[in-house]
């Protein structure tokens, strides 16, 4: 499981489910919740929040200089390959936080990545779930 630390800028809600948008310096990410009465304690703008996401609900594209800028999409450098014959491991290093990614070494293949390049990690809002911060 992947964990990063974000504060909450802005919140949605409509018939009990909330659009939490988080930051973490310049980048934006947002995270579909069911609210309950648990999750209404700390789900509040301006309060740090953990973002933790499965290693398989990443998808992963080469980095090029015309990116766009979006919620959910940021830019990592490849750290580690650990590749197999059908699933491949990645490591890659995130405003100093490692993250891993697991994706088909087909695919790996096709990015041709290796360490020390740049790569686009793109997360589902839905796969985003949130935990309170102890600080």
């Amino acid at each position: 499981m992947n964990i990063l630390k974000g504060e909450i800028f802005a919140i949605e809600n409509f018939e009990g489910i909330s659009l939490v948008d988080i930051k973490i310096d310049d980048d934006h990410f947002s995270s579909l919740i069911i609210e309950t009465e648990a999750t209404k304690i700390y789900i509040k703008i301006g309060n740090e929040i953990y973002m933790l996401f499965k290693e398989t609900e990443i998808s992963l594209k080469n980095f090029h200089d015309k990116i766009i800028k979006r919620k959910n999409k940021f830019v990592a450098e490849v750290v580690a390959i650990s590749k197999g014959r059908i699933l491949s491991d990645i490591e890659l290093n995130y405003k100093n936080i490692l993250l891993n990614t697991i994706v088909l070494t087909r695919h790996l293949n096709e990015l041709n990545l290796k360490i020390g390049d740049k790569a686009v990690m793109i997360l589902r809002t839905q796969e985003i779930l949130l935990s309170k911060s102890e600080t």
